[in-house]
């Protein structure tokens, strides 16, 4: 991982082997980002994506294990527990050119991908919804 900071800007660049949602964590903590909005894009080898079921309130997964270019990341940087909580939305295609969508579980760079964080001064709590299944940002 390489990271390039320019005032509330942050740039990761990631390389084949390395995965996203930790990446980011160390990111974060290297350069004291509490909270921002992610954007970014790349390619994949190996990725898990979720999609909430608001009826059953759990995540449904489904892994992929081939190379997948990502049409669109998006996501935020937030505090839960005391810790950096990363939130990310991703879109990936492979050669057929359709799409899969969801919540990042994980992802395995496979050539390479470029995250920019752009980070603001306040910090942004998550908490903990049971009765929701998921933690919602608090605003206040």
């Amino acid at each position: 991982m390489q990271t390039l900071a320019d005032g509330d800007l942050l740039l990761v660049s990631l390389s084949a082997g390395e995965e996203i949602l930790d990446s980011l964590k160390d990111a974060c903590a290297a350069h004291g980002v509490r909270a921002g909005f992610i954007s970014g894009l790349g390619a994949l080898s190996e990725v898990e994506l979720a999609f909430f079921d608001p009826e059953k309130k759990e995540y449904l997964s489904r892994t992929f294990q081939e190379t997948l270019e990502i049409g669109n990341l998006v996501g935020n940087v937030s505090r839960m527990d005391d810790e950096t909580f990363i939130h990310v939305h991703l879109t990936v295609a492979g050669p057929e050119l359709l799409a899969f969508t969801g919540h990042l579980k994980r992802g395995i760079v496979g050539i390479a991908c470029e995250i920019y964080i752009r980070k603001i001064s306040k910090e942004v709590q998550r908490v903990r919804d049971p009765e929701g299944g998921f933690n919602p940002l608090k605003l206040s």
